[in-house]
């Protein structure tokens, strides 16, 4: 019982995979027969009739009748085909040939959308037909138009046109005969061989368009324009060589001739039709025309400059010229008294000749404005360089004069400085003198010496016939700094000197009772009566009573300090 109730439901399952299978075959083949339905009704309303009527010929027709035998391919063949697979796959269905239905609906898939892009190939390549011919029948009326324009243009403004109206007629009847074969080829619907010309003609029409409005500009330029400005640039000339201008380069009535034959050759260019190198060539004659303009305003404004400014150099250089001599004279007297460390004499004498070469340059313009010869725009240029020129000088000149004016008073005060060196050092030594030393360092007389010896040089070079005042400044600087060590010096020794005799005085007391402070005393004693170092010996008997007596050094020290102070309250202590 158990084995028939599986065999049952083994049955029933396999039914129901079949019945469920042969569904889905029998549905994809309604889908697969609306799709083919559907484009048999696409391909019988195809309009192949519209474009048979546009009379094509040539490539045009043949494109046609291809896309005619593809459509009747698409609807005698391709089609039907369609509709015998999708019976072929319900039988197979039917039979339960299940896998090789499903192969075929792919098949019958694949080919419906080999189909419809035919048909969309077809549709499209018939609108393609159809806008080329909508489109050259519009070229052919927008043409026509232009045409008319373009002629009209040309009779109505020929004059406009000059020498390039000849050229310009032929080239439009060049155009309109190609047009008229344009014209038969779109009449004709041949328009493959028609888009050829035409493209060509749209080229050829725009380039005579741009000639047409690109030429009267020029030719109003080479006919009028250009020979007024000539006329007024030779009329200028002649006024201002009548007022006695004259011109760097004589070029002005050669350079006006050259204008005139350079119009004519760019006239020739435009009958040539040669557009572009006739607008070059005005181009260039526009800048050789303004050039003459500014030639000539240059030389107006240049004398309008020489007249303002002749007098005010004349002044200048006078002025500069006399400055220079008296520097030159006063140079020569410091000279008998003083020696000149900085080349002032040369380089006022190299002054002198350069003012002298702008007189030379000067005088020679002065005669050429005099003759009236002279060119303004040059004589201006020499005006602005000297003018240049001589601020520089006279800023030379107040250098070289500052530098020497104060060597008189300079000269006054080293004297004092001197005099009051020597003073001072008389003074150190009648200091030194007064303590009664028993004798003094050996560096410090030297120092004294080297010192006394710096003053007596000084003295020497200053009582010289002619004095180097640089010489003397710097030895002035050099023995300030001399002297001031040197009262540093006698400030030491004379500091050590009385410090030392009052803590040996002090340490009396102590030699009896303290064996070290009678050692330090005798030793002390000997440096100062022997070997006269003064601070080696108030080192040594300082440290000795300090011993015996904290505070004692630091005690006399402070009270001989307040007494040098009292005694001399101006000094530093």
């Amino acid at each position: 019982m158990q084995v028939a109730i599986g065999i049952v439901v083994v049955a029933i399952v396999i039914y129901a995979a079949v019945k469920g299978f042969q569904y889905y075959i029998d549905k994809q083949v309604r889908q697969l027969t609306e799709r083919q339905q559907a484009l048999v009704k696409q391909s019988q309303t195809t309009d192949f009739e519209k474009i048979e009527q546009l009379g094509l010929t040539g490539g045009s027709l043949e494109k046609l009748e291809a896309l005619q035998s593809a459509g009747q391919e698409v609807e005698n063949d391709q089609l039907p085909a369609v509709s015998d697979k999708l019976a072929t796959i319900t039988t197979e269905a039917r039979g339960i040939k299940f896998l090789d239905a499903q192969q075929n609906l792919k098949k019958v898939a694949a080919l419906l959308d080999q189909i419809e892009q035919r048909q969309a190939e077809i549709r499209d390549g018939l609108q393609a037909l159809d806008d080329a011919d909508a489109a050259h029948r519009q070229a052919v009326a927008s043409l026509e138009k232009k045409y008319q324009n373009l002629r009209k243009t040309l009779l109505s403004q020929n004059f406009s046109f000059g020498p390039s109206i000849d050229k310009l007629e032929d080239q439009l009847a060049n155009l309109e005969s190609d047009f008229d074969h344009f014209s038969e080829l779109a009449k004709a619907g041949d328009h493959d061989a028609a888009e050829k010309v035409l493209d060509q003609l749209h080229h050829d029409t725009g380039a005579l368009e741009m000639d047409i409005d690109r030429i009267p500009p020029i030719y109003k330029d080479l006919v009028s324009g250009f020979p007024d400005q000539l006329a007024e640039l030779a009329s200028g000339y002649q006024q201002l060589t009548a007022q006695h201008f004259h011109f760097e380069v004589d070029s002005i009535e050669p350079e006006i001739q050259g204008l005139k034959q350079a119009i004519d050759d760019n006239t020739a260019l435009l009958g040539d039709l040669k557009v572009t190198d006739a607008e070059n060539g005005n181009h260039a004659i526009e800048k050789r025309i303004d050039h003459l303009y500014d030639v000539m305003q240059a030389e107006i404004d240049a004398k309008a400059i020489v007249d303002q400014r002749q007098e005010e150099i004349s002044k200048f250089l006078t002025h500069a010229m006399n400055q220079n001599h008296r520097l030159q004279v006063e140079l020569d007297r410091l000279a008998q008294s003083y020696t000149l460390n900085n080349n002032e004499v040369e380089r006022t004498r190299e002054l002198n000749e350069q003012l002298k070469n702008i007189q030379a340059v000067y005088q020679a313009d002065t005669t050429a404005i005099t003759s009236k010869q002279a060119v303004f725009s040059e004589i201006a240029a020499h005006f602005e360089e000297q003018d240049k020129q001589l601020t520089g000088i006279e800023e030379e000149q107040v250098a070289i004069n500052q530098g020497v004016a104060n060597l008189t008073a300079e000269e006054s005060k080293a004297h004092e400085t001197l005099q009051r060196f020597d003073f001072e050092i008389h003074a150190v030594k009648r200091q030194v003198e007064n303590l009664n030393l028993p004798g003094l360092p050996k560096d410090y007389l030297d120092y004294f010496k080297v010192v006394a010896k710096e003053i007596e040089r000084l003295d020497h070079d200053i009582n010289k016939l002619v004095i180097n005042m640089d010489d003397i400044t710097k030895q002035l600087i050099v023995i300030q700094a001399d002297m001031a060590t040197l009262k540093e010096k006698t400030d030491d020794l004379t500091d050590a000197a009385l410090i030392a005799e009052q803590l040996l005085q002090y340490a009396n007391r102590y030699k009896n009772s303290h064996e070290d402070v009678q050692e330090a005393s005798v030793e002390a004693q000997r440096l100062f009566n022997e070997a006269h170092d003064y601070a080696r010996s108030l080192e040594v008997i300082a440290t000795a009573v300090d011993k015996v007596d904290p505070g004692s050094y630091k005690r006399i020290e402070d009270s001989y300090y307040a007494n040098k102070q009292a005694a001399n309250p101006d000094a530093d202590a």
